[in-house]
Formats: structure tokens, C-alpha cells, sequence
């Protein structure tokens, strides 16, 4: 049985007891879609259970630090940029793509996102990949304030990601193109 809480209603799961940062109640994980969530990082063994339980098979770790025993158990990718607000590059996105459409060719994996507090970096790379998945602009940062109000989609993270899906569109339709000449 799960012992972690549903928060206010929304697709929240407070983790553990009281956190070791600022303001912090443990881990947290914010859902945007049915396989795609996004959060804090992951503090304990008990944090890893818990995300077992609900279901995550896939790690997406933005932290500096690797936490790799903590991480084994999941099909994990590590990158490590720092919160900076400055544009990411598209290698950072091309590699998150791959790692989650992967993902997803699995019915059953489910996508966590982490970042240190779940708030800058964690929220704009699931914004991302909801917009890979198809979601409008808008749609996508609402549905992550949605999931959690106080997540912020950094203006130079979202204007580089749509800058690599432009690019990521332009060449597989060129792709496309070649294949049927």
C-alpha cells in the first residue's frame, strides 16, 4: 500500500516527512499527463519505493549530482545543467526526445522529470515533452501551472526547446522527403 499523500486534490504526491531544503516537505511529483510527471529530487530510499509504487520506471536527473545508487533501479538519464535561466543546447533536447519517446514505446513506463526543487528546470523540460507529445503552447504551461502553481517555465528554456522542435520538424520532413524519393 501507498504511503504517500495526494495533495489538495491535483496529482501531487508528497513523498516523505519534512525536507532538508527551504520550505520543503520531502520529495514531490507533479503529474501533467497520465506517463509524464515532473519534481524534487529524490532524498531517500524511501523516496524510491514510493515512486516504484506509483509507477515510474523512467528518470530524467537535471540535478548536478548523479545519485547514482538511488537511481539504479530506473532507466535514467542524466542531464546536468545548472538553473541558470540561460538557453539550453539542442544536443540538451535532442537527448531528452530520444530518452523519452523510448520511454513511451514502453505501454506501461511512466516519466519523472527532477530537478532539485521541481519548480524551474524539472517544470520546463516537461512543458517540452508535452509539447513533443502535441500540446498547443499554452496548453502546455497551463498544464503544468496547473499541476503546480508555483512551477515556472523559464522563457530562455522554452524559447530553446521551440527552437530545437522547430528545427526537430524541418528535418524529419526532410527526412520523410528523402525516404520517398
Amino acid at each position: 500500500m501507498a504511503t504517500f499523500a495526494l495533495v489538495s486534490g491535483l496529482n501531487t504526491y508528497v513523498l516523505n516527512g519534512l525536507g532538508t531544503h527551504k520550505g520543503g516537505n520531502g520529495m514531490k511529483v507533479f503529474w501533467v499527463g497520465k506517463r509524464l510527471a515532473f519534481g524534487s529530487t529524490i532524498r531517500n530510499w524511501e523516496d524510491v519505493r514510493r515512486l516504484h509504487e506509483l509507477g515510474v520506471t523512467h528518470l530524467v536527473n537535471l540535478r548536478s549530482k548523479r545519485c547514482r545508487t538511488k537511481l539504479r533501479s530506473f532507466h535514467r538519464l542524466w542531464l546536468p545543467f545548472p538553473d541558470d535561466k540561460a538557453p539550453r543546447p539542442n544536443c540538451f533536447y535532442r537527448d531528452a526526445l530520444r530518452f523519452y519517446q523510448k520511454a513511451m514505446r514502453r505501454p506501461k513506463s511512466k516519466v519523472l522529470c527532477m530537478c532539485h526543487h521541481g519548480v524551474c528546470r524539472s517544470a520546463s523540460l516537461a512543458y517540452f515533452l508535452l509539447r513533443t507529445d502535441g500540446f498547443p503552447p499554452t496548453r502546455a504551461k497551463a498544464t503544468v501551472l496547473k499541476a503546480r502553481r508555483c512551477a515556472r517555465v523559464i522563457p530562455a528554456y522554452r524559447e530553446s526547446g521551440e527552437n530545437f522542435l522547430s528545427l526537430h520538424k524541418m528535418q524529419q520532413f526532410i527526412k520523410g522527403k528523402r525516404g520517398k524519393s
